[in-house]
């Protein structure tokens, strides 16, 4: 093999077993966390069907720049950047490898992405609604009514649900925390409390289910073919939008995700410092947290009422 760049009939189709072979060596070699795989490979996946579909048989600068502007077309930015790592990075190993002579990649940058959430949170009133709506008669309602507190007092992302274990709720005094291992971290060194009503409707759920052992998942599926398994964050996220459908809310901006933007919010609306908003959101970075408040202090601006105001209107 010559390289990615002269034999494109070898390796750039995706049928051939070479290019699944590059695509494994450079997730090993990457050291690839297991959650990015998939989309880290969707991304490398991709460009091999940008490539087939244009007949490129040179991979150059100007194919990246293109390949870039068709995903910002076909993609939300932060989709596309994601994709756009994975492919650069791909390149930049296969230069590394000696398989290519070049990084055509290097310093090829990614899409600037808004600052502002692209999920809209629910008000408290909206959410206080929905979580009375469960229906509590069966497993699955228990669960899912659990899962959908937790995520908004506490305001975890799904992967954090999905990695959540029996034995990861833990006593401290009076109180009880869940270890969370957030997103990029190798580990659960991070809390959440939970809440006693909360922590009620998670025993009421543990309660109904068998085989609960310390290193099960804290939230297990309920489908006859995985019954008792670990339930996946697509599955999460499927749990949430049928909620939200079923309380008449169908939107794509309100997601699993706008659970943790309620959770800001809420906070913040009734005086919760930004320090312990951070604390609870685990962002690194207190500037993260305070786009939550920014925003709100945009949407509460008001301005444009008084020039209406003032113009008679």
């Amino acid at each position: 093999m010559t390289g990615l760049i002269e034999v494109k009939s070898k390796v750039m189709t995706e049928e051939t077993v070479n290019q699944a072979d590059l695509v494994a060596k450079w997730i090993a070699f990457a050291q690839v966390k297991p959650a990015s795989v998939r989309a880290y490979t969707k991304g490398v996946k991709n460009f091999f069907a940008f490539v087939k579909t244009n007949d490129i048989s040179n991979i150059t600068r100007e194919v990246l720049i293109g390949y870039k502007e068709y995903l910002g077309v076909k993609y939300r930015a932060a989709t596309a950047n994601l994709y756009m790592t994975a492919t650069k990075l791909f390149i930049g190993f296969l230069y590394q490898q000696s398989i290519i002579p070049v990084n055509v990649a290097d310093r090829i940058k990614n899409f600037k992405v808004s600052e502002q959430h692209t999920k809209d949170a629910l008000s408290a009133q909206a959410t206080k609604k929905i979580i009375a709506a469960f229906d509590t008669a069966t497993l699955k309602g228990k669960r899912d009514k659990a899962i959908y507190t937790l995520m908004t007092t506490c305001g975890l992302r799904c992967v954090e649900v999905m990695r959540a274990n029996v034995g990861d709720l833990v006593t401290r005094g009076e109180k009880i925390f869940l270890q969370v291992q957030g997103k990029g971290r190798d580990d659960k060194a991070e809390c959440v409390e939970v809440p006693a009503p909360v922590m009620n409707l998670i025993n009421m759920y543990l309660a109904d289910r068998a085989g609960v052992v310390d290193d099960a998942p804290l939230f297990a599926s309920v489908s006859h073919r995985n019954f008792g398994g670990r339930l996946t964050t697509t599955s999460i996220s499927r749990i949430i939008k049928e909620t939200l459908r079923n309380n008449g809310i169908n939107s794509s901006r309100i997601t699993a995700h706008s659970l943790r933007h309620t959770c800001a919010n809420t906070m913040i609306l009734n005086g919760v410092d930004l320090r312990r908003v951070q604390e609870v959101l685990r962002h690194k970075n207190i500037t993260v947290t305070q786009r939550y408040l920014h925003e709100l202090d945009r949407y509460n601006n008001g301005g444009e009422n008084i020039c209406a105001a003032a113009f008679g209107l």
